[in-house]
């Protein structure tokens, strides 16, 4: 490993890290803009319809593209679909997350996505936002046919980095998640970005790694 690590980094040798909530938030009013493809009224029923939809493409079982023309031909507003499609595609970057990245990969320590995402937007984020060249790896839900709810998805990454449970670290706005990656054993903090980066420092400082500035 090149570099070296300020304090004791207690055996991690490799960071997990979640995408919304942590390395990136929806952009202000995209909620408002999803619901707006129905009534108001039918607002609420459409956007539960369609997040339960949206869980067999976050699995891999099916392409969001087609879960979205089975939900526009449900609520009437086909030949849209593009439309909708085009709000998965759009994300607000923190940069000063992704300056604890880059700090935590200039120590040494690797850096990986873990993230549930359906096929759509998991391309846009590796592809276009850049967190295929930013991390070390990324690993999708829709590629590993599994969300982070389900230990298999953690044992996949275990598996494909090669290391034992307590050398990885998760940061997780889901507290589902950060609970099913520690009783794996993995060491795992939960954080999001309003919480702000003093916090994320703090609470990856309380786990050995604490960075510089």
């Amino acid at each position: 490993m090149s570099g070296s690590l300020a304090g004791d980094p207690g055996g991690v040798r490799a960071v997990l890290i979640d995408a919304d909530g942590v390395l990136q938030l929806n952009p202000p009013g995209w909620n408002d803009d999803v619901r707006s493809f129905v009534a108001p009224d039918r607002a609420d029923a459409f956007t539960e319809d369609l997040w339960a939809a949206e869980k067999a493409a976050l699995r891999g079982e099916c392409s969001f593209v087609d879960v979205v023309r089975e939900v526009a031909d449900r609520w009437g507003f086909t030949g849209r679909e593009d439309e909708l499609l085009a709000h998965w595609r759009r994300v607000e970057v923190s940069d000063e997350t992704l300056a604890v990245v880059r700090a935590l990969r200039a120590l040494g320590l690797a850096c990986h996505l873990v993230t549930n995402q359906n096929d759509v937007r998991a391309a846009y984020l590796r592809d276009e936002v850049g967190y295929g060249d930013l991390l070390d790896t990324v690993f999708c839900s829709c590629e590993l046919g599994t969300t982070k709810d389900d230990p298999a998805f953690f044992e996949h990454v275990r598996a494909t980095l090669d290391l034992p449970y307590d050398a990885l670290l998760l940061v997780d706005d889901g507290p589902a998640y950060v609970e099913t990656a520690q009783a794996l054993g993995i060491r795992a903090v939960g954080w999001e970005i309003p919480d702000g980066v003093a916090a994320l420092r703090a609470r990856l400082a309380a786990q050995g790694l604490r960075l510089p500035g």
